[in-house]
C-alpha cells in the first residue's frame, strides 16, 4: 500500500481537476468574464479535498511526494501558460485576477516543498530543510508586509474621492521589497552563525 502511494495521490490529482472542470472551474472559454456564474459550488469543494486528500496520501512516502511535487509544478507552469496564450481561459479565477496568481504562487511553493522535504528524508540533510524553512517563512513575511502597505495606504491615501487613482499596490509593493532585503539579511546571518557552530572548534596552538 505504501509503495502505491505514488498512484494514489496522482490518480486523487487527476479526479480533483476532473471535478473542477465538471463543476465549471476550469474553462477555455470564458471571454465574458462571468464564468463564475456557472460554478457547481459543491463540486469544488469536493475537487479542493480531494487534491488535499493527495497531498495527504503522498507525504508519507518520499517518492512519491517528489512525484507529486513535479506534478505540482508541471500543473503551475500550464496555469501560466495558458493564462498567457489564452483570454478565455479560467482555472477558478481568470488570468487577470489575483487570486489566480496566488494560487499559482501556492502550488509552486507547495511543489518544491514536497521535492524539498522528499530529499531531506531520503539523503538527511538537514540543507533542505534550512532551505524550505527560509523560503516558507520569507513567503509568509514578504506577503503579510505586502498586504499591510496596502491596507495602509488605502487607509491614509485613498480615503479621499480620487481613490482610483490611488497607487496603493505600488506602496504595498515597496515594503514587499524591503522585506524581501530584511529576511535575505536575516537568513544570510543564520547561515553565518550555522556554519560556525558546524566548523569543528580550534583551540590556541601553544608552540
Amino acid at each position: 500500500m505504501l509503495k502505491d502511494r505514488g498512484i494514489i495521490a496522482s490518480a486523487l490529482l487527476v479526479v480533483g481537476l476532473v471535478l473542477l472542470a465538471a463543476g465549471g472551474f476550469i474553462r477555455f472559454d470564458d471571454f465574458s468574464g462571468h464564468g463564475f456564474l456557472e460554478w457547481n459550488l459543491p463540486l469544488g469543494f469536493v475537487a479542493a479535498v480531494v487534491a488535499i486528500a493527495a497531498v495527504i496520501a503522498a507525504w508519507p512516502l518520499p517518492k512519491a511526494r517528489t512525484l507529486l511535487g513535479i506534478e505540482l509544478a508541471v500543473l503551475s507552469v500550464l496555469l501560466i501558460v495558458l493564462g498567457a496564450v489564452n483570454t478565455g481561459f479560467r482555472f477558478v479565477w481568470m488570468p487577470d485576477e489575483f487570486e489566480l496568481g496566488a494560487l499559482v504562487f501556492i502550488l509552486i511553493l507547495l511543489a518544491i516543498v514536497l521535492v524539498a522535504t522528499a530529499q531531506a528524508a531520503r539523503t538527511g540533510a538537514g540543507g533542505w530543510l534550512r532551505f524550505v524553512a527560509h523560503l516558507l517563512g520569507t513567503t509568509v513575511v514578504v506577503y503579510g508586509t505586502f498586504r499591510v502597505g496596502v491596507e495602509y495606504y488605502d487607509r491614509t491615501m485613498c480615503g479621499s474621492g480620487e481613490s482610483n487613482d490611488c497607487l496603493a499596490v505600488l506602496g504595498g509593493l515597496f515594503w514587499a521589497a524591503g522585506a524581501v532585503v530584511v529576511c535575505a539579511i536575516a537568513i544570510a546571518v543564520i547561515e553565518g552563525v550555522l556554519w560556525r557552530r558546524r566548523r569543528p572548534y580550534q583551540g590556541p596552538r601553544h608552540r
